[in-house]
């Protein structure tokens, strides 16, 4: 489940040294002016067209991963990559997971599958094409991810010296975004809207089902429903029971007695 949320809402605090290519966000800050802006003029200086800042509440980005991102690029686009679940094979996100280094994304690199494909035939219509990205960790166990995109068709040499080139603004701007909103939106879990909202009867069965040990697609086989069903009832009632995984839902739910030990 992916949510944006804008840093003007969540009262970011600033601590410790703020970088040079960082200074323009805390004169903004300052001046209880928009950030979004601010940060989109940065990235326009690094020669980048969109940034996305996202933390989750899961160790490894799932569709049921709680996720929460701040970004310029089309809201459109934000809508279709929650709607089809592309979290779950974003090359993007899986490469800056598996690596402490900066990640060098594009089509010809990135798409190794049918799938990963599509979500680049996808995003190459909102300019989403290549870029970089860095994984960000914190102690919270609430991984963060900061990613510049651009429509330059690939990273090829001249590309790659220019990313050189800026990559130690890039890295600095990245922590310093991390570290302005982290401690907020972990602490906050901005609650979803359907928080408190109670559970359907096909939620409770599916969570019924999972307390029995079933994976997804056995869930689907034995409700009849397919396995992409399966999880969309599983976000909607995590988000309602404000659990951050099915585990923490079982409980939850066991515990007030919706489904059965």
């Amino acid at each position: 489940m992916l949510r944006t949320f804008s840093p003007d809402e969540v009262a970011p605090v600033v601590t410790g040294f703020v970088p040079p290519v960082a200074r323009p966000l805390l004169e903004a800050l300052a001046a209880r002016q928009p950030l979004g802006p601010v940060l989109q003029t940065i990235v326009r200086r690094l020669d980048f067209d969109h940034f996305m800042y996202a933390v989750t509440t899961s160790l490894h980005p799932t569709q049921e991963s709680r996720a929460y991102t701040w970004t310029s690029v089309p809201g459109e686009w934000v809508r279709m990559y929650d709607e089809r679940a592309y979290i779950e094979i974003d090359p993007r996100l899986h490469g800056a997971w598996d690596s402490a280094l900066p990640y060098l994304w594009d089509r010809a690199n990135c798409a190794r599958s049918p799938a990963q494909q599509a979500f680049f035939d996808a995003a190459t219509t909102y300019g989403v094409v290549s870029g970089i990205a860095v994984a960000l960790r914190n102690r919270f166990d609430a991984p963060g991810i900061f990613v510049l995109s651009s429509a330059v068709p690939a990273n090829d040499a001249g590309r790659r010296r220019h990313i050189t080139s800026v990559l130690g603004q890039v890295m600095v701007l990245a922590t310093f975004v991390h570290d302005l909103l982290l401690a907020t939106v972990a602490g906050q879990c901005l609650p979803a809207p359907s928080e408190g909202r109670p559970l359907s009867a096909r939620e409770r069965e599916c969570l019924q089902l999972a307390a029995h040990g079933l994976n997804s697609r056995e869930i689907g086989n034995a409700l009849h429903i397919g396995e992409r069903t399966v999880h969309t009832h599983f976000a909607n009632l995590l988000a309602k029971l404000g659990a951050a995984n099915r585990h923490e839902a079982i409980a939850k739910a066991s515990a007030v007695g919706l489904i059965a030990a």
